[in-house]
């Protein structure tokens, strides 16, 4: 039992400071860069009964840069993957599109997350060469989850992946209008 309560503290104590800067910063995709640490998995599949469906893992480091705020970022992902047995790194360009705010409906209406496009393409060690995208959910401007399908188009295979995410930024203290 105590194992369980110091957890829930632990993550308590590690999403606190993330919903207290959102009472500051309403706004999400603000200007500057984030850096995602992403960790993955999935499966790549030719969808031919001869071709088995195989397991796919990897990490991966995500620079981005926002070029409109509040609405696009720009990056790249570089990381290893796991799949058909082989280790293999993979890198390229990655985009964020910014579909909409989740929002309370309290009259503050403070932002807690929002829905993201996803596009990236990625080529490999192992003579990978990927195009694709999926959805993306980024909570407390700290936490991104989402699905992607990716076509290799050299390979013949879709690579389908789930994703979690940690956000490393710094919170921007916010000038008010009047001060």
């Amino acid at each position: 039992m105590p194992i369980k309560t110091g957890t829930l503290v632990l993550i308590l104590v590690l999403l606190f400071p993330s919903a207290n800067a959102q009472k500051k910063q309403i706004t999400e995709f603000t200007k500057g860069g984030i850096l995602l640490l992403k960790l993955d998995n999935g499966f790549t599949t030719g969808f031919r009964t001869a071709t088995p469906d195989l397991y796919s893992g990897g990490v991966a480091l995500s620079p981005q840069v926002t070029v409109i705020a509040d609405r696009l970022r720009l990056g790249a992902n570089a990381g290893i993957v796991y799949n058909n047995k082989k280790l293999s790194g993979l890198f390229g360009p990655a985009a964020a599109l910014k579909l909409a705010d989740l929002r309370t409906k309290r009259p503050m209406a403070l932002a807690f997350g929002n829905l993201q496009l996803l596009a990236e393409a990625n080529w490999g060690t192992h003579q990978q060469r990927m195009a694709g995208g999926g959805i993306g959910l980024e909570l407390l401007q700290k936490i991104q989850l989402g699905v992607t399908a990716q076509r290799d188009y050299h390979l013949n295979s879709w690579w389908f992946r789930s994703f979690i995410a940690y956000q490393f930024n710094k919170a921007k203290k916010v000038k008010h209008q009047f001060e």
